[in-house]
């Protein structure tokens, strides 16, 4: 799996009809899952799929990277 560091461009939230409230504001650094269907999952306190235009860019965190070369 892989992680991305993304940076949010537009204040978002959303409230659970159990009362639980997610927001992201713009401006903060968030980590996300790999963009699928327009969409990303932040991994926050609560983990909320969010449309991907909410952030502008991403940077790998973690997960595959290309391989290096070994040198013996």
């Amino acid at each position: 799996m892989k992680t991305f560091s993304r940076i949010c461009i537009k204040d978002y939230e959303v409230t659970a009809e159990n009362g639980d409230h997610f927001e992201i504001k713009r401006g903060k650094e968030y980590l996300t899952s790999e963009e699928k269907d327009g969409t990303v999952c932040v991994f926050t306190k609560f983990w909320v799929y969010v449309p991907v235009d909410l952030f502008a860019g991403e940077l790998q965190f973690t997960g595959d990277r290309l391989n290096v070369a070994k040198t013996t």
